[in-house]
C-alpha cells in the first residue's frame, strides 16, 4: 500500500576552497647581510626616562637604528607616546592630571605632568610628547618603531596614525625604506592597517607556535617574540622561512643578546642600545641604513619565495535524494497493532553544518494519514539514522510546515550519507478504519545555518 511519494527541497550557495603551495626554506635578514637592527626600547630607557625626548635623543646619540613608541589615545583624541595605558608609573604633578587612565585625559592635563621626575630630578621639566611632536621633532632623519597599544576601535588609532604618517611624508618611506615600522600584540589592529594599506610593514608581537608561524605572513613582515628558550634557531628558522623577520624583546644583558643572535634573530629591542651596538661592532648599519638593508634583504626572500596557488573550488551543494516511497502494507481493522515501514535517502552537503528535516505541508489532519475525508486517529511517527547524522531525537510525530520534525544533523560537510527514514502508524483496535488508502505526501529538507 503506497502512501508516501517522495518530495525534497534542496538550496545551492556559493564557496570556494583553495590550497596554498608552503614557500622553500628560506631565511630573510643576516643571510643578505643585513646587520641585526638594534630598537631602542622606549628610547634608551635604561639611563633615561622611557618614552621622552631625552631618551630618543641619547638612543640617536648611541647610534640606534629604530626609536620605538607606544601609543596611547587621549581623551581629546590624540596621540601620545606613552606605554602604560595609565600615568599612575611614569608621571608626576598633580593627582587630578597626572594619575588614572590616558583616556580619560585631555592632552593640555597630561601636558601639565612631568614624565621624568620620577626617573630623576635632572629630567622634571620632560613631557609626555604626542606622536606629531615626535615627527616635528626627528622628521625623516630616523627610524621609528610604533606599537599600537590597547587600541579600541572607537578611538581610530590606526586611522590616526596613518593620518600623521601622511602629513609627515612617512608612508612612502614606511613603504620603501621600512622607515616606519608598526606593531602590534592585536592581530586585530595589524589586519586593520593593512586592510587601509597592504604595503605598510607590519610586526606581530607575541610568541606564535611553530606550527602558526607561517600564517602571520598573510599580513606581517616580522614577529617580536618575547626572548626565551623557546626562541631558538629553530623558531627563527621556521620564522625566515615565511620571509618573517624577527625581532625579540627586551634584551639587556650582553649574555642573552649573543644567545639571540647566536639564534639568528633580525634585530632586538634593548633598553641599553651601547650593549649590543658593541656586541656588533663594525657590522652595525649606520644611520638609516639598517632599516633599508633589511627591507632589501625581506624583498630578496620575498622573490625567491613567490607563492603559487594551487587548488580547485568546491561548488556549495545541499543535495537530498530519495529512494523508493515507505508503505505500511494493509491495515487490520479492529486488530491493535505498530505497523513499520522506511524509506532511504542520500545526503551530500558541502556545508558547514546541515540539518534534515520532514514535514506535512497538508493543512487537512496535518501530521496523519488521510483518506478522502477520513484520517487515522493516531498521528504518524518519524525518526531516522545515518552513519555521519546525529540523530535529532526519539520517534515524533511528523510535525507541519510552520514546526518541521528534524530528523538528523551534520555538523561537518558530508558526502553521500546513507539515510534510513523510519515510520511508525499505530493503529488501536477501537479505531475505526474506511476502505481505501491511507497516504500523505510530505516533504524532506535539507538546511544549513553555515553555507
Amino acid at each position: 500500500m503506497r502512501f508516501l511519494n517522495k518530495v525534497a527541497t534542496t538550496a545551492l550557495v556559493v564557496a570556494s576552497v583553495a590550497a596554498l603551495a608552503p614557500a622553500a626554506q628560506a631565511q630573510s635578514g643576516p643571510e643578505a647581510a643585513a646587520a641585526p637592527l638594534v630598537v631602542a626600547h622606549r628610547g634608551a630607557s635604561g639611563t633615561r626616562p622611557e618614552h621622552t625626548f631625552a631618551s630618543y635623543d641619547h638612543a640617536i646619540e648611541l647610534g640606534a637604528d629604530y626609536i620605538e613608541q607606544d601609543l596611547q589615545v587621549t581623551s581629546d583624541g590624540v596621540l601620545v607616546d606613552m606605554h602604560d595605558g595609565t600615568l599612575n608609573r611614569t608621571t608626576r604633578g598633580d593627582a587630578a592630571n597626572c594619575t588614572g587612565a590616558v583616556n580619560t585625559k585631555t592632552l593640555a592635563q597630561i601636558k601639565t605632568c612631568s614624565a621624568g621626575s620620577w626617573f630623576g630630578a635632572e629630567y622634571v621639566n620632560e613631557k609626555v610628547p604626542t606622536l606629531e611632536e615626535l615627527f616635528q621633532r626627528y622628521g625623516n632623519t630616523v627610524n621609528y618603531y610604533i606599537e599600537t597599544k590597547q587600541p579600541d576601535p572607537a578611538d581610530h588609532m590606526e586611522e590616526k596614525l596613518l593620518a600623521l604618517l601622511d602629513k609627515y611624508n612617512l608612508r612612502t618611506a614606511s613603504i620603501n625604506n621600512w622607515q616606519v615600522l608598526i606593531q602590534s600584540f592585536s592581530a586585530d589592529s595589524l589586519k586593520t592597517v593593512h586592510a587601509m594599506d597592504p604595503r605598510l610593514p607590519l610586526i606581530f608581537l607575541g610568541n606564535p607556535s611553530l606550527a602558526t608561524i607561517p600564517s602571520y605572513a598573510d599580513y606581517a613582515v616580522g614577529l617580536g617574540p618575547s626572548f626565551g628558550s623557546s626562541i631558538n634557531a629553530n623558531w627563527v628558522n621556521t620564522a625566515h622561512a615565511s620571509c618573517l623577520d624577527v625581532h625579540p624583546y627586551t634584551i639587556n644583558t650582553v649574555a642573552n643578546m649573543q644567545a639571540a643572535l647566536a639564534a639568528g634573530v633580525d634585530g632586538m629591542f634593548t633598553n641599553f642600545s651601547d650593549l649590543l651596538i658593541g656586541l656588533l661592532g663594525d657590522r652595525k648599519a649606520k644611520g638609516l641604513q639598517g632599516a633599508i638593508d633589511a627591507k632589501r634583504s625581506h624583498d630578496a626572500c620575498l622573490a625567491r619565495n613567490a607563492k603559487a596557488p594551487v587548488g580547485g573550488t568546491v561548488g556549495a551543494t545541499l543535495s537530498l535524494t530519495l529512494g523508493t516511497p515507505a508503505g505500511f502494507g494493509a491495515f487490520v481493522p479492529g486488530l491493535a497493532k505498530d505497523y513499520t515501514a522506511s524509506t532511504t535517502a542520500t545526503v551530500v552537503s558541502t556545508a558547514g553544518n546541515a540539518a534534515l528535516s520532514i514535514a506535512d505541508p497538508s493543512t487537512t489532519a496535518t501530521g496523519k494519514l488521510v483518506n478522502g475525508t477520513f484520517s487515522l486517529p493516531q498521528g504518524l511517527l518519524v525518526d531516522a539514522t545515518s552513519a555521519a547524522g546525529t540523530v535529532a531525537g526519539p520517534a515524533a510525530t511528523v510535525g507541519g510546515s510552520a514546526a518541521p520534525t528534524t530528523l538528523l544533523n551534520y555538523a561537518a560537510p558530508v558526502s553521500n550519507d546513507a539515510v534510513t527514514v523510519n515510520f511508525k502508524q499505530s493503529i488501536g483496535a477501537a479505531d475505526a478504519l474506511r476502505t481505501g488508502q491511507y497516504a500523505k505526501t510530505l516533504t524532506l529538507t535539507l538546511a544549513t545555518t553555515a553555507p
